[in-house]
Order: structure tokens, then C-alpha cells, then sequence
């Protein structure tokens, strides 16, 4: 079994969230986290990169509406819902799938859109010297120790910043390294 960790299923009934995550499994993709209200999926995702987030347009506590800004862009996200409530959501950020909801449909998509992080992350790391990713090691060491952040935290610190200036992640570390 492999676990994708970032697989997200967050919907408001947890009969829903069971069954989805059961049809992902049959199709070899098995979900990091299952979740059933916006808040508890916007805090686990502070805790990974990038993802696929597969979920409804109601939580518990909220709607995909309400928390679709708060989500990092690089997260996808499949929304599973009728017609009517995922014409609300925006097209540029949301793949859309109809219920009734089609296992190979969604496994598909979910498969689809790993695949395009996975490729993203390649191409990414093509164009990486081996000087500047030991200048980004060296950035991640600095706000590890001074700042107490995880490796984790320290890399989304640093992709965060990128992503907000526009600049590229090596002159992030070089700033914090001077």
C-alpha cells in the first residue's frame, strides 16, 4: 500500500468523505488525510507543498466558497457537487466532477493532477545548480535554528515568499542567508 499524503478528502458528511476515499483506494490512490470541516482541512494543508484536494462544496463549519482563497494555488482541487452548486466556483481554480460521481472519473482526475505536481517538481528541480540547492539547504539550516521552524516549515516559509514577490526561491535563500 502507498500512502499519498497529499491526497486530501474533506467533505462535510462522513459517510461522503468514507465513501470517497474508498473509491480512490480502488483505483491504488490512498488518501493522507480525511477531514470534514474548511478549518481542519486549511490547517493540515499548512503541512505539506502541493496536493490534490478532493472535497465537497459544503463542511461542516463552512463552503468551499468561503475557503477557496485561503487554499495555496499550488493545491488542486476536484470538487464533487451538483450542477448548480459548483457553478459558483471559480473555473481557474476548480476541476469539476458531477455527482452522481464516476470512480473512474475521479480516479482519473486525482491521478492527473498528481502526476502534474509530480512533473512541476521535476522540471523545477531540472533548472536547480547543485551550488543553489546547497545555498537553499544552507537558507532552510539558518531559519531552522534561529526561528525553531521544522524542514518542513522552513521550506514553506521560503516557497511562500517566492510565490508573494515573484522571486525565484534561490534569491528567497540568499537574502536570508546575508
Amino acid at each position: 500500500m502507498i500512502l499519498n499524503n497529499n491526497i486530501f478528502v474533506a467533505f462535510g458528511s462522513e459517510k461522503v468523505a468514507s465513501k470517497v476515499a474508498a473509491m480512490l483506494k480502488t483505483g491504488g490512490l490512498f488518501p493522507g488525510v480525511v477531514c470534514h470541516t474548511g478549518s481542519s482541512l486549511l490547517a493540515r494543508l499548512n503541512q505539506f507543498d502541493e496536493g490534490v484536494i478532493v472535497c465537497g462544496t459544503r463542511f461542516k463549519d463552512t463552503v468551499l466558497l468561503d475557503v477557496i482563497d485561503y487554499i495555496p494555488d499550488y493545491f488542486h482541487i476536484v470538487a464533487v457537487g451538483t450542477m448548480d452548486t459548483l457553478d459558483d466556483l471559480p473555473n481557474n481554480r476548480v476541476f469539476k466532477l458531477t455527482i452522481p460521481l464516476n470512480r473512474t472519473d475521479l480516479i482519473c482526475s486525482v491521478s492527473m493532477l498528481l502526476n502534474l505536481n509530480n512533473h512541476r517538481a521535476l522540471i523545477h528541480n531540472q533548472f536547480r545548480t547543485e551550488n543553489e540547492e546547497m545555498i537553499i539547504q544552507q537558507a532552510k539550516g539558518v531559519l531552522i535554528h534561529k526561528y525553531h521552524m521544522t524542514e518542513e516549515q522552513a521550506h514553506r516559509y521560503m516557497q511562500t515568499k517566492s510565490m508573494n514577490t515573484g522571486e525565484k526561491m534561490i534569491n528567497i535563500a540568499r537574502l536570508i542567508l546575508s
